[in-house]
C-alpha cells in the first residue's frame, strides 16, 4: 500500500503492518512518520528494537539474520534498516525483496531512506516492500499546503 506521510496515522490505528518504507524530501516529516512507527509498536508490545544501518560493507545476510532469530525472550521486535542512500545495489534488493515475500509475524521491518528519485521508487524492492506492507514518501510541502501545515503543527504544541 502506498500512503502519504500524513496518511499513515490512520493506517496505524488500523493496525501495524509487517513492513513500513519510509522516505521522502522533508527530513522532519520522514521522522515524525518513524517515530509514530515506533509508538505504535511500543503500544502493541513490540519491546524490543533493533537497528540495521546500511554503509559500506554492509553485509546483507544480517537483515535475514536478525529477523529469522528468535528474541531471546520471545519478544516482538522492531527492526530498523537506515539506508540514507535509497540504493540497496543488487544483492541488497534481492535480500529486502525476499525478506518481504516471507515476512516473520514477531518483527515489523522498518526501513528508512532519504528522498527517492523516481526510478528509486519504482524497483523491485520497493514494489516488494509495498506489497508487503507500506510504503510512505514525504513530498515536500507546497506553498498553499503551508498555513494548513502551521495550524496543525502549532495545535500540537503545548505552550508552558
Amino acid at each position: 500500500m502506498q500512503l502519504r506521510i500524513d496518511e499513515l496515522e490512520r493506517q496505524l490505528k488500523t493496525g501495524l503492518a509487517p513492513v513500513y518504507l519510509v522516505a521522502g524530501e522533508e527530513p522532519l516529516f520522514v521522522q515524525e512518520a518513524l517515530d509514530a512507527i515506533r509508538s505504535t509498536a511500543r503500544e502493541a508490545g513490540f519491546s524490543e528494537r533493533e537497528v540495521l544501518n546500511v554503509e559500506a560493507g554492509f553485509e546483507w545476510e544480517q537483515l535475514e539474520s536478525v529477523a529469522g532469530s528468535m528474541s531471546l525472550f520471545g519478544e516482538r521486535r522492531v527492526v530498523e534498516l537506515r539506508m540514507p542512500g535509497g540504493k540497496p545495489g543488487t544483492t541488497g534488493a534481492k535480500a529486502i525483496a525476499a525478506y518481504c515475500q516471507n515476512t516473520p509475524p514477531d518483527v515489523v521491518l522498518v526501513i528508512s531512506c532519504e528522498a527517492l528519485d523516481a526510478k528509486q521508487r519504482k524497483s523491485a524492492w520497493v514494489k516488494a516492500a509495498e506489497q508487503a506492507g507500506v510504503f510512505c514518501y514525504g513530498w515536500p510541502l507546497q506553498r498553499k499546503q503551508l498555513p494548513q501545515w502551521l495550524k496543525i503543527a502549532y495545535s500540537d504544541m503545548s505552550w508552558t
